[in-house]
């Protein structure tokens, strides 16, 4: 580069960066794409291994609850070998224990739905199959709240992507139509999202409930104790790990002294995927001082408060991420997957809510003048579907940090630093700081600064995206701008295929976010280690065993435990794997080893099957070939 262009880049940015809270187009444009890293083993090889089914058992709630018929199932997503080997010969909806090594049990985290799992868990199953020989199966639980989701629509235009009977406008269309404009698909028309009012007996959605579920899957999956006591293993990601940790500890029949019943007895060991699995008690307990009043008066009152409705029942709603937008991040997903590149013009023609204007405008403004002013709006970019669901979930531009995940970047237009929600002289405030930086990410933030002149909106550059193997590699591990003043990223911080993020959103029956999350459960959680819990059903008796499972723990190293406030719950000799967020222990590349190996897949595989004694084949299968 001449000395003359590198002096007009440095002052082009330092113009910009005088401009502060002022819309003006321009910045550093991301340098171009690196070549891809050769796949391992292709995703559809993949598939040819792994089976993915809904698994349904009947489990009817009380009458009195008054909840639809609809929540009388526990639904679980099922991946096994394809070629039926761990099928139960007598009944295959039950697991052959003799002829399967492991089964894990996979509990979601907030705002989750059994789909965060999908891509781990084909990984495992796959990869304990080809190198080891082993026989695993993965249960990825659901809430039954999740029940109340109409995903009708969703998964009819799936399955109609997937046949190659319709294209992603098509389906965008179909989407739009049906949940915005009430028009009937397949002779269905939608009620609408449900918000408070609706669904008064989610205030009897709680932990016993949620709990006693993961018991009914084990139970009917494995009837025999013993084989489930030497292979089962039961983890979870996120708040799935504080699940885990009750499920460890509860008493299924309330009576302490009987423990065969005990969660601690019907299982093998534990897992955590970036969450702690602890005597419940001592997290807890930390924060109980920041909450008011504990005591059995206060947890009742407040079950009064959701019981008469004065209190909601629904955690996400507005102004959170509410049905809304859950209903929209699957459809980005799907667009992301069945037609990447292709410029994303669907947003222009959604006639959204106030919440959901709102929280687009708290996810895709540059700073507080841009918030405030709605201008430019994310609906002013042009952003292919790949590059759209980037902004929404990679940690470089998501400022939310329980869905942020290491996927890549922005490329094909200026980006420049964000500086919104969260303004970077807060770090100087420390209870604050710390606070805010656990809910919104580690930084830095960008944001897409080219949307076209002010009067022209919408006719700026057409921002795609370069996948987590495209930004640098080990001669050139920084990502930087075409100039090389701006550094964006680095090859440790991108670790996860956005085509897989992508296939995780919608794939199958179910998906990965959770539309209604039930505030009974939460309230639960701290009820869960006072004296009075049993009262009311909530029996976690047996805190003390839980430590004594063996257990493994997968920390991100900008993820949600690595904060100083964790410090003296987090177990002595941790490690917290570099590079990773929050997202990231489910979503890391486990076919890219000549990049970096999964720090996940192969360690909880080794774990399981050390701990079940099996003695594994001789020659793992590495680099099987083929693209993704």
């Amino acid at each position: 580069m001449t000395k003359s262009a590198k002096l007009i880049c440095a002052l082009s940015f330092a113009f910009l960066v005088l401009l502060g809270g002022c819309y003006l187009p321009g910045g550093p444009v991301p340098e171009g794409e690196h070549k891809p890293t050769p796949r391992d083993y292709s995703q559809k090889m993949v598939d040819a291994v792994v089976t993915m089914e809904e698994e349904v058992i009947a489990a009817p709630l009380p009458d009195e609850w008054g909840a639809p018929d609809i929540c009388d199932e526990i639904h679980f997503l099922r991946f096994r070998p394809r070629d039926g080997s761990t099928l139960d010969p007598s009944n295959p909806h039950k697991v052959d224990v003799s002829r399967t090594e492991a089964m894990l049990v996979m509990l979601p985290g907030f705002l989750e739905g059994a789909n965060g799992f999908e891509y781990l868990a084909r990984q495992l199953v796959f990869l304990a199959k080809v190198e080891n020989d082993a026989n695993l199966e993965v249960w990825a639980v659901e809430r039954r709240n999740n029940r109340l989701e109409d995903l009708s629509v969703l998964n009819y235009a799936e399955g109609q992507l997937l046949a190659g009977k319709m294209k992603v406008e098509e389906a965008a269309k179909l989407i739009v139509d049906y949940y915005y404009k009430k028009k009937p698909v397949n002779g269905k028309t939608f009620e609408g999202w449900y918000y408070n009012e609706d669904v008064p007996f989610l205030s009897e959605f709680g932990l016993k409930l949620d709990t006693e579920d993961v018991f009914k899957v084990i139970q009917t999956m494995v009837p025999d104790p013993q084989a489930r006591k030497k292979k089962v293993f039961v983890g979870g990601h996120s708040m799935g790990g504080f699940m885990t940790s009750f499920f460890a500890g509860w008493d299924l029949d309330g009576n302490p002294a009987t423990t065969e019943d005990a969660g601690y007895n019907n299982c093998a060991g534990l897992f955590g995927l970036d969450t702690l699995v602890t005597p419940s008690d001592i997290l807890v307990k930390k924060f109980l001082g920041y909450i008011p009043d504990w005591s059995e008066s206060g947890y009742q009152d407040i079950l009064n408060g959701l019981r008469e409705g004065l209190i909601p029942v629904i955690v996400n709603t507005p102004p959170f991420l509410d049905a809304e937008i859950m209903t929209l991040l699957e459809v980005t997903g799907a667009g992301a997957y069945f037609a990447p590149d292709k410029e994303c013009t669907i947003m222009r023609d959604i006639p959204f809510s106030g919440n959901a204007e709102l929280i687009l405008k708290l996810m895709h403004s540059r700073d507080a003048q841009t918030f405030f002013e709605g201008v430019p709006n994310i609906r002013d970019f042009r952003y292919t579907y790949e590059a759209l669901l980037g902004v929404c979930f990679d940690d470089s531009f998501a400022p939310i940090s329980m869905i942020q995940t290491s996927m890549g970047f922005l490329q094909g237009g200026p980006v420049v630093n964000k500086e919104f929600p969260y303004p970077e002289f807060l770090d100087n405030v420390p209870l604050i700081s710390q606070m805010l930086r656990g809910f919104i990410g580690k930084g830095p933030s960008y944001i897409a600064n080219d949307a076209g002149p002010v009067g022209e909106l919408g006719t700026g550059d057409l921002y795609s995206w370069a996948n987590f193997d495209e930004v640098g590699d080990a001669a050139d591990p920084k990502y930087q701008d075409k100039c090389g003043l701006v550094t964006y990223t680095t090859t440790e911080n991108e670790v996860s295929d956005i085509h897989d993020v992508a296939r995780a959103l919608f794939k199958g029956p179910l998906n990965l976010v959770e539309w209604y999350f039930s505030t009974r459960l939460q309230l639960d959680f701290v009820a869960a280690i006072m004296s009075y819990g049993p009262k009311y059903g909530i029996n976690f008796m047996h805190s003390d065993k839980v430590g004594d499972l063996p257990q493994i723990l997968f920390l991100a190293e900008q993820g949600m435990m690595n904060d100083p406030m964790y410090d003296s719950v987090v177990p002595e000799g941790s490690k917290f794997i570099k590079g990773y967020n929050h997202m990231d222990v489910l979503m890391a590349s486990a076919n890219t080893s000549s990049r970096r190996p999964s720090e996940v897949v192969g360690p909880l595989i080794d774990f399981v099957l050390n701990n079940v004694g099996y003695t594994r084949s001789s020659t793992p299968l590495r680099r099987l070939g083929g693209s993704n």
